[in-house]
Parts: C-alpha cells; structure tokens; sequence
C-alpha cells in the first residue's frame, strides 16, 4: 500500500487516539482566520474544531484554514453548517478528517448524513478524487478513495430532550462514532438554560453520557461550570474540545484591561 495522503493520516491519528482514550488537545476556531488557525496549531494542539454552523469563514474559510495548518499534527474536526450532502461532500474534499453533526434529532438525521460522508459501497459521497486536495491533490488519488471512509469519525450532537429520547435508535447505527452534548443546546431545550446544577439537567447529561459509553461510542462535550475538561476527562469523555480562538482574545483583553484599571 502506498503511504496514506496527509488528509488521511491526520484523520487516523486522531481517531485513534479517541478510540484508545487517549488524551487530545483541542479548541474551537470560530473567527474563519487562517492565520489564528497557523498560530492555534502551532503550539501543537491535536485538532481544531472548526464552526461552521455558528462561526464565520463558511467552507472557502475552512479551506484556507487546512492550508495554513497543513505542515502541522494538528487534525481538523469540522462542525457542520447543515446536513447538506454538497456541503459534506466540499468539507470532506477540502481534507477535514472528522465531522460534528449538529442537530441530528432522529437516527433517519445521522443516517443521512453517514451515507453522504462515506464513499460507495458503505455510502453515497460523490467521487472527485483525482481533483481533491484531500487526496493529495490527485496524486494519491485511488489510496484516498480505499481507505478514507475508514480514517473518518463522525460524531452526532444531541441538542434536545426528544433527541436524548431516541438515544437507543442512534447508538444502534454502527458507523455512527459518538455522542457529543453542547451544554447550551442541551440545558436551553430543556428550559433549564444554564442551570448546570439542576437535577433534571444532571440526570439527562448523565444518562446520556453512560449510555454512550456502555454502547462502547465515544463520548464529548464542552466544559462548563461544575463540569471542566479535567473532569470529563476523568468521567470517560473523549472528545474535549476547551477554548476558542474568539475566548482567548476575549480573557486577553480583559486581563489587559483589568491590570489597566488596578495600577491606576
């Protein structure tokens, strides 16, 4: 077998590193900066976790994103803007090496987007390899094509409590990854938002996450108070991503502003 494209190795390090429980070093890039994406990933993060259902940029961002960090380790696990299969089938071809699926209410919502993501047989995603930057630019183009659908983790974001109802229907889909819980969504859709100590709150995150992890699927969230990346870490999560580009420029300017203020 000749050497997997850079596209592909990044997605089977990463993947691997989740399914061994290793940790990963991640944070959001949601400004669509190449250049903040070059600095991010210079101080050797294991991926970015680039927003395109909240964030700016959109996929020709996400393109120049993966170009600055392409010398780097670091991988690039995109959340994606809609369930679309053009926009999937343009993310995938750009050389993102895992998905975040936003949204997904029913197993019909995951199913979906799995069969666009994989190539033929296991799936429906276009075939473009010979022109991809994915697949090397075309130079690896029939390695990319063999082995992409296997270095590619897809994960379903549950956003709801009539999601979490239907938790059994997506832990049966066995190319579906994980499960991964946005606190805001999850706490908003209940009624409870941001009311991390409420017991219904902890009892649905909870029964979400030991059901994930008894399916033997990797488990994610984003921290939050009462539940920081060391301790999700320590409960069985994975997939951790803590901080973004926009948090960081935010403390920083506060932390500048608050020193201005106490020496003066």
């Amino acid at each position: 077998m000749s050497q997997l494209p850079l596209s592909l190795q990044k997605g089977a390090a990463l993947r691997d590193a989740w399914r061994e429980g290793r940790p990963t070093a991640g944070v959001w890039s949601t400004l669509g900066s190449a250049e903040v994406a070059g600095y991010l990933a210079q101080a050797g993060l294991d991926y970015l976790l680039v927003d395109l259902e909240h964030g700016m940029g959109g996929i020709d961002g996400l393109i120049r994103q993966i170009q600055a960090i392409e010398a780097t380790d670091c991988a690039v696990f995109a959340r994606l803007p809609d369930h679309s299969p053009g926009a999937i089938k343009r993310i995938l071809d750009a050389g993102t090496n895992a998905l975040l699926v936003p949204q997904v209410e029913t197993a019909e919502d995951a199913q979906s987007v799995i069969d666009a993501a994989l190539f033929p047989p296991e799936g429906r995603r276009g075939v473009a390899v010979g022109a991809i930057a994915a697949s090397d630019r075309g130079y690896a183009a029939e390695t990319y094509y063999h082995h992409a659908n296997d270095a590619l983790t897809i994960i379903a974001q549950i956003e709801s409590p009539e999601a979490a109802g239907r938790l059994d229907d997506l832990l049966a889909i066995d190319r579906l990854d994980g499960i991964f819980i946005g606190p805001n969504d999850l706490s908003a859709m209940m009624g409870l938002f941001r009311e991390w100590q409420h017991p219904k709150y902890i009892e649905m995150f909870e029964d979400i996450q030991s059901r994930t992890l008894a399916a033997g699927k990797l488990f994610g969230a984003l921290p939050y108070p009462g539940r920081d990346a060391a301790a999700l870490r320590a409960s069985g999560a994975t997939v951790v991503p803590d901080g973004s580009d926009q948090g960081f420029l935010r403390a920083g300017a506060l932390a500048q502003v608050a020193a201005l203020k106490e020496s003066t």
